[in-house]
């Protein structure tokens, strides 16, 4: 995955998305590696201690979707949800 894709998938400016990875790559949880095809872009990759940190965060993931009520919501209605929250943020920061 790139940081452009998560600028687009968390609609957060470059400039968020770098500082947070910055300090993931400082905590030894993610590397970035240059793409062959493009070597301006990184890949971002999982180390393996990130990829311990996994379980941890899909608990607290599903205790935070618990406490608001997301479980009791369809997917339908969840990619409704994510969908007006993307073009919300594009309203705004366009």
């Amino acid at each position: 995955m790139s940081q452009e894709d998560l600028c687009d998938i968390f609609c957060q400016s470059k400039g968020t998305v770098a500082k947070t990875l910055r300090k993931l790559e400082d905590k030894g949880y993610i590397e970035r590696i240059i793409n062959k095809n493009n070597r301006r872009k990184y890949i971002l990759t999982l180390t393996k201690e990130g990829e311990e940190v996994i379980p941890a965060l899909k608990r607290e993931a599903d205790y935070w979707h618990n406490s608001v009520g997301f479980t009791e919501v369809s997917e339908e209605t969840m990619d409704v949800i994510r969908t007006v929250a993307r073009k919300s943020y594009n309203l705004v920061n366009d």
